[in-house]
């Protein structure tokens, strides 16, 4: 059995940054959140040590390496996760009050009344 196919949901970008829903492009031409779109990304290299060149294709951005050739743009993120966690974590740090542990109370039928009375 197969699945069929649903308008939109063939490609969906996400942000390279948080990973949330890509809505806009930014100055180098790469699908990112309302968030991030002044923001850039810098010192992506390859598996064999050289930088990659961000490139903007038919099907979208793409990596380029002088060694390997062209990287697909989800292969060329994967090598380089600092990326996406180093952003993730200076978010988290920001947004996130700490949280308070809540006290549960266990109420029987019986002391129902002299609770809510």
């Amino acid at each position: 059995m197969f699945k069929r196919k649903e308008y939109g949901k063939s490609k969906v970008d996400e942000c390279p940054f948080c990973g949330k829903r890509a809505v806009t492009e930014n100055s180098q031409d790469i699908p990112v959140c309302k968030d991030h779109k002044h923001s850039e990304i810098e010192g992506m290299k390859c598996v064999c040590g050289e930088w990659l060149d961000i490139k903007k294709g038919k099907f979208g951005p793409y990596f380029s390496c002088m060694n390997c050739g062209n990287i697909s743009w989800r292969k060329g993120i994967e090598m380089n996760t600092g990326v996406k966690n180093q952003n993730k974590a200076k978010s988290e740090a920001k947004s996130k009050p700490e949280l308070k542990e809540k006290n549960e109370t266990v109420i029987t039928s019986r002391e129902v009344d002299a609770y809510y009375s």
